[in-house]
This record gives C-alpha cells, structure tokens and sequence, in this order.
C-alpha cells in the first residue's frame, strides 16, 4: 500500500487487505461506544455521530496487530469505563498492554452535573508487538493539551493537533510510516505528516475524508 495515503473505506476491510508487518507505528481514536452528539455549537449545525459508535469497536486489532512490524507500537485512545474491553481485546489480538496515557484536556466537560465528577480527561492505551523501545528517551504518561471549543470541531471526536503531534514526536522516529485506521479529519496524519513522518488513513465517512483530504493537501503544499 501506497505510503502518504488516505482511503475511503471501511478500516476493517481495507486492514484485512493490507500485507502483513507494513507498518511501524499505529496512533487512533476508534469508536468506542460513546455515541456523542456536541451541544455546544449554537451557530453552526451540529455534527452527525461518527459510524460504528454504539458499543466499543474492537474488531479491528486482530488485523491491526498482523500489520504492524515487530517491535511497533499502537496509541488507542479511549475513555474510563471501556478501557478494559479495549486492552482484553488487545491482549487477546497479541499485543502487550504496557500503560495508559491520560490527556488531561485542562477544561472539563458536561455530563451529570449533579452526581458524577466534571470529566477533563481522556485516556490513551499504549501496547506493543514485539520489543519496542522509545526513541529519544522515556515521555510520562499525562499530556496538558487544551481541547478544541465547540465551535472549532470539523469532526465530533477530534483530537487537538499540537497533542497528536506530541505523540507522534515521542513514540515515532522520522520516516516511520504510521497508520490510522479511523482517521476521522485526519489530524494524526496532518501531525505525521509535518514531523516528518509517512502515513496511511482510512476514514469510512465521505464528509470526513474529504476534510482529511483537504487538510493534507493545505499543509503539504503550505496552502
């Protein structure tokens, strides 16, 4: 497969074709059950619920864990109460769960404001093939990285750029080809892209790939 790619189509039959051991790095936020629909945007229409995100989506890791090199990595972010379907299933797939990364987004969101804790975290499963080993020394295991307001969302689940390119930055060496196989908007890919790295998406969504796409093209050629 064609590095500095992004495909339209459906993550698990476009990893079920890709060959074996082709990538070296795996960073994504799949669906992971929260069905989540934004309030805060008063102007503009809100944005439609991503594909597959009614229960925890983890069909994907079998493949995912077939296509990594040995001594790769994979950075899966996800959320409190699901995190453990996502590392049995990881575990089950071959993967060596090794921690759990926590974004701290340094504002909180909404949910029960009467019986729960205001939420201002998410958390990110770091697991491996192999034996990997960090490149430029070990990172710690929160990230302070402010979340995009409302309003600045192209898609309901996007991740700020300046923190996807902190992750590429400490798990990934330049030239190392990284997959993201629910590229939403394609922020791990643009942050791939500008640290000097390849990448392949895939996104199932024509509205987002198209964003994705577009996104890629204005950093590539600095439009």
């Amino acid at each position: 497969m064609t590095p500095n790619t992004i495909i339209h189509g459906d993550a698990l039959t476009v990893l079920r074709n890709m060959d074996s051991e082709c990538i070296d790095f795996i960073i994504t936020d799949p669906p992971y059950g929260v069905n989540f629909q934004s309030d805060r945007r008063k102007v503009t229409p809100k944005l439609n619920r991503i594909a597959n995100d009614k229960s925890p989506f983890i069909w994907w890791l079998y493949d995912a864990f077939r296509v990594l090199n040995g001594g790769g990595g994979l950075l899966c972010f996800s959320r409190w109460d699901v995190q453990q379907i996502f590392i049995d299933a990881m575990k089950i797939a071959g993967f060596s769960v090794k921690s759990c990364l926590v974004w701290d987004k340094g504002v909180h969101g909404m949910g029960d404001l009467k019986s729960t804790f205001a939420p201002r975290y998410e958390t990110c499963i770091f697991a491996v093939k192999g034996s990997y080993k960090f490149p430029d020394g070990r990172p710690v295991d929160v990230i302070q990285c402010q979340r995009l307001d409302g309003s600045a969302l192209s898609h309901p689940n996007e991740k700020p750029l300046d923190l996807m390119r902190r992750l590429v930055d400490v798990a990934t060496k330049p030239g190392d080809l990284i997959l993201d196989p629910f590229a939403g908007s394609g922020t791990t890919l643009v942050a791939a892209l500008q640290s000097g790295r390849q990448y392949i998406g895939v996104e199932i969504s024509p509205q987002h790939y198209e964003t994705a796409q577009r996104r890629l093209y204005e950093v590539a050629f600095a439009v």
